[in-house]
């Protein structure tokens, strides 16, 4: 029923241009957007055909830069291309073209009085409701204990976003959970994004082209997880010439290689990254740092001919530490601990056709991720998954607007045992659909993006309608200093990730699908925001969101000291409001941020045999309960600063937490099994420990707070760039709590004051 209007519309403008072309011969003009000193593709850049100062056309370039204007009659055109931080660049471009067009924009040097491009994705929707779009340039900003920057540093700084700190690797962005952000490599699925080490992704700066972060709000072509999405887009390599950088740092090391396969047509990226700071920091702190981890990356991409291109992309990585509060952990076991392996491989077409403004991309992709929890040498758990999916894409180019929709299918496969005594589970399921979204730009004042997800489950809902919406308002119209926006959607989940929270450092997760029978987990958007310019070098936003959350497994705790939980459904709700304020001039960039939220949970009256009587396995009706999970942060504020002066930079991070709830216990007693009335057996046994808590999560670990500081200076050479830094985390040796073993009665904190000195070699 949605291709019809569509068929029709493309065929209207086919017979159109079949009666025109006795007059003049329709022409294509094609080409890609570089950054003129990296070399590498400015995806979302804008490019407009202009023919004596009135503008024809207009698109935004695609994931690898390349834009394609069909059916331009003959003649001569000025070409203007812009990019948010680059310097507008106009050419003079005679149609018919002898070939593909190479356009390299240049940073911009000087503050702008206002950069204003009309229809950038890079600019208007970066202000967008929920939605922060990041360009390498940004990751440089924060404060790392590397030469090298990651994209986990800067979400930190995120307002909304909440983590458990230096160790783990685990976000909670504006209520949800980790387990319900999508993160997309290239369309890849990463099931476990971040590394053991909460400073680093699994993808360091030097890959990434661009990334979107929707804190809420998505778009329909986004589906399978109901908090944000994290979607990375990496950079193609250089087409010309050798180039690549290698650092030295005490985290982590690193190396990268791009290398043109085939001139101008085919490249090659590799990049490999593995930590060194186990077996320093006995050396450099005099304490043991108990964690290993590193990731492999390959990228290849190539123009096929003049209307098609492929990428194949792979991703590797390796995870090993201990995060348990054990002051006994100091065996080869023990540092093991907690270990993941993820794994994703994908292939992408793309083809543009020479007389249609239409693109159609072909997509398959495997992800997977190996877990294992070790608490004993006996008790191992384990959690395995895996997804295989297809999508298959179109977009339709109408001018200023344009409309996507496309098919989609995934299959999940689940394996896991929560350890000895406890049975393996085996099971798939599966989900497929479609999706339609518009870009809609109504007027200078208006701009729209309703959507629809179609989707049908193999567990709980059948089939599901998932509306959204995304509006944008310029008060003032094109270069208004005001910009409103509002965001509204509907989003489920089949698959789910089960944590055992009695232990917020446990990283352990299982996936596994939804109960059967049952509705799938389910989320309801609302996103308001306001941003605005009053000066050149100033800009402040304001957002308030909600989220509606229903259907959650958490789990409900035995009384048996260290017994798994079982899970129960509950509903919720995530609400708050997040405020940044910018200053960028061209030597000065300073960022506060500050968030107010609330996450609230209700688990119904329900019958459940997830607790167990002093060994009967008798269920038991649990009462209505409303609680805050343990990862509701009611206040966090965050300060950046980076001052340049010619070939030195400065910069900090102060990072402020309010404590994060987690359950209280009484104490502890033992509990004997009596099988009936004047049976006396239980005098000769040793009975089971068995815990009282308080009411769940009623207590507040203390308050999180942390400065770092990092200096560095770049040398240029003529054929490579050297770059010197050091930086010192935690600088005041904040005692910041990560867990506190409620059962020994031991602590483990965070990262305490770590120095940092790296070296890294950008070759030219």
């Amino acid at each position: 029923m949605l291709l019809r209007p569509l068929r029709r519309y493309l065929l209207t403008l086919l017979l159109c241009a079949c009666f025109s072309a006795g007059g003049l011969q329709a022409q294509s003009l094609y080409g890609r957007i570089l950054d003129a000193e990296t070399r590498t593709t400015l995806p979302g850049a804008t490019v407009l055909i202009l023919q004596d100062g009135v503008r024809i056309t207009g698109q935004i370039t695609d994931g690898s830069g390349a834009f394609r204007f069909s059916r331009l009659p003959a003649g001569r055109y000025a070409l203007e291309s812009s990019f948010v931080g680059y310097e507008v660049r106009r050419d003079s471009v005679e149609v018919p073209a002898s070939g593909p067009l190479e356009l390299t924009l240049h940073p911009a040097r000087t503050m702008l009085e206002e950069i204003v491009v009309a229809s950038q994705r890079g600019d208007t929707d970066r202000y967008a409701a929920g939605l922060e779009v990041i360009k390498p340039s940004d990751l440089a900003r924060i404060p790392m204990p590397d030469v090298t920057y990651d994209l986990a540093g800067y979400l930190l700084t995120l307002p909304g976003v909440v983590s458990t700190g230096d160790r783990g690797g685990q976000l909670f962005v504006r209520g949800g959970t980790p387990t319900q952000n999508l993160v997309l490599l290239d369309g890849m699925r990463i099931f476990q994004p971040f590394h053991v080490v909460g400073f680093y992704s699994a993808f360091p700066a030097d890959i990434i082209a661009t990334t979107e972060v929707y804190a809420g709000g998505f778009n329909a072509r986004y589906g399978g997880r109901i908090s944000s999405v994290v979607d990375i887009r990496t950079r193609n390599g250089n087409k010309e010439r050798v180039t690549g950088s290698a650092s030295v740092a005490p985290f982590v090391s690193g190396v990268r290689l791009e290398v043109p396969l085939r001139k101008n047509e085919a490249s090659l990226v590799l990049s490999a990254r593995e930590s060194i700071i186990d077996r320093i920091a006995p050396q450099v702190l005099g304490e043991e740092l108990p964690f290993r981890f590193g990731d492999r990356f390959a990228k290849f991409h190539a123009f096929l001919n003049q209307t098609s291109s492929v990428t194949l992309t792979a991703l590797r990585t390796s995870d090993t530490g201990n995060l348990s509060a054990d002051p006994g952990a100091d065996t080869a076991e023990d540092l093991r601990r907690s270990t993941w392996k993820n794994e994703a491989y994908g292939g992408r077409y793309t083809y543009i056709p020479e007389e249609a403004a239409v693109m159609t991309e072909l997509a398959v992709y495997y992800s997977s991720l190996q877990s294992r929890y070790r608490q004993t040498a006996e008790e191992v758990r384990q959690a395995d998954v895996s997804e295989l999916s297809l999508n298959i894409g179109f977009t339709y180019l109408l001018g200023l607007n344009q409309i996507n929709f496309g098919l989609f299918g995934n299959t999940n496969f689940f394996d896991f045992s929560f350890g000895r005594g406890r049975s393996q589970v085996s099971s798939g399921v599966s989900s497929g659909g479609a999706f339609i979204e518009g870009r809609w730009v109504v007027s200078e004042f208006l701009q729209l993006e309703p959507g629809l997800r179609v989707e049908a489950f193999s567990r709980g809902l059948r089939r599901t309608m998932a509306p959204r919406l995304r509006v944008q308002l310029l008060p003032g119209g094109t270069g208004s200093r005001h910009r409103l926006s509002l965001a509204w959607g509907r989003y489920h989940q089949q698959i789910v990730g089960l944590n055992n929270e009695q232990d917020v450092s446990d990283v352990f997760t299982v996936w596994t699908a939804s109960p059967r029978g049952t509705p799938v987990p389910t989320a309801i958007h609302y996103i308001a925001g306001w941003q605005v310019r009053p000066l050149p070098w100033l800009e402040v936003s304001l957002e308030a969101y909600r989220k509606n959350l229903s259907n959650l497994s958490f789990p409900v705790f035995s009384d048996e000291v260290g017994v798994l939980a079982e899970f129960s459904q509950v509903n919720g709700r995530a609400e708050g409001v997040d405020i940044k304020a910018e200053i960028t001039t061209r030597r000065v960039y300073l960022a506060a941020t500050y968030a107010r939220s609330r996450v609230a949970y209700i688990r119904p009256t329900q019958r459940s045999r997830a607790i167990f009587l002093a060994g009967t396995g008798q269920s038991i009706l649990l009462p209505r309960l409303v609680f805050n999970p343990p990862h509701d942060r009611r206040h966090q504020v965050g300060a950046t600063l980076r001052l340049t002066a010619g070939d030195w930079a400065f910069g900090s991070r102060w990072q402020f937490g309010s404590g994060l709830p987690f359950t209280q216990v009484n104490g502890y007693y033992t509990g004997l099994e009596v099988s009936e009335p004047g049976d006396t057996g239980f005098l000769f046994q040793e009975g089971s420990a068995l815990v009282s808590r308080a009411r769940p999560y009623g207590g507040r670990m203390p308050t999180y707070h942390r400065l770092d500081v990092s200096v560095e200076h770049t040398r240029v050479f003529a054929k490579a760039d050297l770059t010197l830094q050091a930086g010192i985390v935690n600088v005041y040796d904040r005692a910041n709590i990560f867990e506190y073993n409620i059962f020994s009665g031991s602590r483990v904190d965070q990262l305490p004051l770590v120095p940092s000195l790296g070296v890294r070699v950008d070759l030219r």
